[in-house]
């Protein structure tokens, strides 16, 4: 009896040492950028998220049609409604989100620094001031952003531009755009070349809730996790 049940932990033993190294190559040199905080047929590096699981820079993240998927990242929150595609980015003193397809949302409490990256420039809170809002795709070509909370600034190169809270802006760039995550190493270099820096099309269009109306859902738990105990 005692014997077997030596060999049955020697067994686990092994198979936990087995494994250890494929781990560590996966996530070798890489910070934990966010955790799991929602999902409904959501996955995190094309595996079914559980809840808690941590998010490395680069792993992919994406919904099948009709899912969720809400991720912390510290006090801002990223979200991604069904078939949408999205992924962390170590920017060593900040994380930056990317929103590579469907409908991308976020809620940045502002000092943190927290970003979101698109093919069009990237997308961050005027100010540094709290603000939420969301990407959508409607094209390949063409976004929708949206400011729910607060303005939101798109920078493009040297140029900056406002979406004031509430509104939504339309938005047309060029389809060259290397919009793919960077290697965890890049964020410790010195110098990092901007990824943007072409004309953009850029029309404020209208509400943002009549915009996104998934962000009633996105609206709801960021409030929850930031209320009180």
């Amino acid at each position: 009896m005692r014997f077997g049940f030596r060999i049955g932990c020697l067994s686990l033993c092994l198979a936990l040492m087995s494994q250890a190294p494929a781990s560590a190559r996966v996530h070798g040199g890489r910070r934990v950028l966010g955790v799991v905080a929602q999902t409904d047929r959501g996955h995190l590096d094309s595996a079914l998220a559980q809840m808690g699981a941590n998010v490395y820079s680069c792993d992919k993240l994406d919904t099948e049609d009709g899912g969720v998927l809400r991720v912390k990242v510290g006090s801002s929150q990223l979200f991604l409604a069904g078939s949408s595609l999205a992924a962390l980015e170590d920017e060593g003193s900040a994380v930056q989100a990317l929103a590579m397809g469907g409908t991308v949302g976020f809620a940045s409490e502002g000092p943190d620094g927290f970003s979101m990256r698109t093919p069009a420039g990237v997308i961050r809170a005027t100010n540094g001031q709290p603000a939420s809002g969301e990407v959508t795709y409607k094209g390949p070509h063409e976004l929708l952003i949206s400011a729910m909370r607060g303005a939101l600034t798109l920078e493009t190169g040297s140029e900056f531009r406002t979406i004031p809270e509430g509104k939504s802006a339309d938005v047309t760039f060029e389809g060259n755009v290397d919009n793919g995550c960077r290697e965890a190493a890049a964020a410790d270099q010195q110098t990092v070349k901007p990824y943007v820096q072409h004309k953009i099309g850029f029309y404020i269009v209208m509400g943002a809730a009549a915009a996104v109306p998934p962000y009633l859902l996105w609206r709801e738990f960021a409030e929850s996790d930031s209320k009180p105990n």
